[in-house]
């Protein structure tokens, strides 16, 4: 393999490609990044062996092969190399990596013991803007559960109904849904993505643009982008019917400024680190939301603000991180919060955009 590319493009792909690698892999080659040629690009993966990644790089090729060398010392390298041109070059499985006054030999391993990345060969089930997928993840993979024990909790969940692409997780204590229109009619499907292949995909989406392809088959999901690729297994079971514990009606709500109801939850949160996280929102009829908190040993908090009340006077007790994950989230400069009673489920979403909501489950006091 012979080939020069810029050390731009060359670092910014390592940099994607090496989050793939395991610094704990079971395989020494696991902990190699993959360089082959193809065509007229360089082709750089990556893989744990639940999710891959490629990501092409226009080169210009003088000898064509393939090597696998470490992925954290070839990116630390590159990195720090000056702008400007830089030479590949193998000879077995040693890399040579050249630019004007520098000059590295780096011993890898044969590209032959490289995992092999699966290719998901089907259309693509979905094409829609990455920035408006990005904005969505975001708002929704907050509430995926860090727990694998119930591995269906541990993803996000895509699927299409009445022409929108819906995303949802949720742990069992907080659920979040979005809605996306799509562009054009597509067949219906359904997929549990785990949530760390969606947080890989949620970092590629921040340094890309254009449209997002997604490709589905029995037991692997493609997310493409341009020159890059992202390959996950899918996880097997039924989501959870989520959309039936979702409120429908309120006793109680009000509308509030996104920014002042966070730096409420967020000052109590700080008295309520001994005590579950517990906060206690008081809503009163006349138009104020009180946020208190206890803890025996720091002492306790209260503020209120100034908000819009419809219904009568209420009271629950939540976990201040889940309010405050959803709240951070939200696109809008008001939110608006509902409630039954105090045993009852919670939503918090965007006071001028029905396509988000969040649903925090209520703490027992």
């Amino acid at each position: 393999m012979k080939l020069s590319l810029t050390q731009e493009n060359l670092s910014k792909a390592l940099g994607s490609v090496g989050r793939m690698v395991s610094s704990r892999a079971t395989l020494p080659v696991l902990a190699n990044v993959l360089l082959a040629t193809d065509g007229n690009r360089l082709r750089l993966s990556a893989t744990n062996l639940e999710v891959g990644i490629n990501y092409w790089v226009g080169s210009k090729i003088e000898g064509e092969g393939s090597v696998t060398v470490p992925a954290r010392l070839l990116a630390d390298f590159v990195s720090n190399l000056p702008a400007g041109n830089i030479n590949l070059e193998t000879n077995g499985a040693i890399l040579t990596v050249s630019s004007p006054h520098y000059e590295s030999r780096i011993n890898g391993i044969a590209a032959d013991d490289f995992p092999t990345i699966p290719q998901v060969a089907s259309d693509p089930v979905v094409q829609i803007n990455s920035q408006m997928f990005k904005d969505a993840l975001a708002q929704v993979i907050v509430a995926a559960s860090l727990d694998e024990a119930r591995p269906v909790l541990a993803g996000v969940f895509l699927h299409t109904q009445d022409g929108e692409l819906l995303m949802a997780a949720t742990d069992s204590y907080r659920l979040a849904e979005k809605k996306l229109r799509l562009p054009e009619e597509t067949n219906d499907f359904k997929v549990i993505v785990p949530a760390r292949t969606m947080q890989e995909l949620l970092r590629l989406l921040g340094d890309l643009s254009g449209d997002l392809e997604i490709y589905l088959d029995d037991s692997q999901v493609m997310f493409r982008l341009g020159d890059v690729e992202l390959v996950s297994r899918i996880i097997e079971g039924q989501f959870p019917p989520y959309q039936q514990i979702i409120p429908t009606k309120a006793e109680t709500s009000f509308d509030i400024d996104t920014a002042e109801f966070a730096r409420l939850v967020k000052v109590a949160g700080l008295f309520a680190r001994e005590s579950a996280g517990s906060v206690r929102l008081t809503i009163r009829e006349d138009g104020e939301i009180a946020v208190a908190s206890t803890d025996s040993e720091v002492g306790g908090n209260k503020s209120s603000a100034e908000c819009e009340v419809a219904g009568v006077d209420n009271e629950v007790s939540l976990n201040a991180r889940y309010l405050q994950d959803a709240l951070t989230v939200m696109k809008s400069a008001r939110v608006r919060f509902a409630m039954n009673d105090k045993l009852s489920a919670c939503v918090v979403a965007p006071a001028d955009d029905d396509t988000y909501i969040h649903v925090v489950m209520p703490l027992r006091t």
